[in-house]
């Protein structure tokens, strides 16, 4: 049976790989609109600072008195994240199943990128001193221990922190915290190699970092509203004559994403590219704690 790189399969089997690559940013403020924007382009997201604490009621302050709330506005440049592929006419002779595999390995690609993004944001917020350097831990990814993880709980407690909170471990850092035996976190851990929640943090592992150098983050703990995603629908305009623009949602998350579809018929190729409008910035830096490699 011949295979064609059209929507209906290829969209499938990505959505089925990026709802869970990307899952960890459901715990993040997320900032989605359908609407299409240019290649690259600044969204402002307002970001709400409460200055005053709560008190009681005071005739002479009334309602109105200590109620400043500090409104700003955090910039995330959103550019066109793609991940091309292609088949010769030679490849679509081959199964189903060889395609879908195709399909799969490049829609893993494409979340690890966007995955990774989140990573470079930390590291230049680390650089700009946006997160203070007290919220930085040098720890290598192979040496980490529950006392860093701990730390990491600590040092948002410390920054007030709201308690809805997510943990993105390194997938090394993650191996050294499992146990050997049941007794340590119970049998479900030892049986998936995963952890749902670390001192009160919803948990999540990824391997997006990529080859670490000293200095690079490789584990993450935050407040949901410290970090801000921001996506868009990417344009369909492109040198390329296009057979195909299917946009479609990355379901749990609502992710914008297209599909894009072409043939240059001088070389015989099928060409194909998930892409997206897609942009971190972190909003609150003193409520990032990191585990950097050393």
């Amino acid at each position: 049976m011949a295979n064609n790189i059209s929507s209906e399969i290829t969209i499938s089997t990505a959505v089925s790989v990026l709802q869970n690559m990307l899952a960890p940013l459901n715990e993040l403020t997320l900032d989605i609109s359908n609407d299409v924007v240019g290649r690259a382009a600044t969204v402002k997201v307002p970001v709400v600072d409460t200055e005053d604490s709560a008190r009681d009621y005071a005739s002479d302050t009334g309602y109105t008195g200590t109620s400043d709330s500090d409104v700003s506005v955090v910039s995330v440049d959103v550019e066109e994240r793609i991940k091309p592929f292609h088949l010769n006419d030679n490849h679509l002779n081959k199964s189903p199943l060889s395609l879908q595999n195709y399909v799969s390995q490049n829609a893993n690609e494409f979340g690890r990128y966007l995955i990774k993004l989140l990573y470079t944001s930390v590291d230049s917020a680390i650089t700009a001193g946006t997160i203070p350097a007290v919220n930085v831990t040098s720890v290598a990814n192979t040496g980490v221990a529950i006392s860093d993880i701990q730390g990491l709980h600590g040092t948002l407690d410390d920054n007030g922190a709201s308690m809805n909170r997510h943990l993105l471990l390194g997938a090394q850092a993650s191996n050294n915290l499992l146990p050997t035996s049941i007794e340590t976190f119970g049998n479900s851990v030892l049986e998936s190699g995963r952890f749902n929640q670390l001192f009160g943090m919803k948990t999540s592992v990824t391997n997006a970092h990529g080859t670490l150098a000293a200095g690079d983050p490789h584990s993450i703990a935050c407040s949901s509203d410290a970090i801000v995603v921001v996506n868009r629908m990417p344009d369909t305009s492109g040198t390329a004559t296009l057979e195909e623009f299917t946009p479609f949602t990355i379901d749990g998350l609502g992710l914008q994403c297209a599909y894009r579809r072409f043939y240059d018929a001088s070389k015989g190729i099928h060409y194909g590219a998930f892409t997206t409008m897609y942009g971190v910035a972190v909003a609150k830096g003193t409520q990032v704690a990191v585990l950097a490699q050393n």
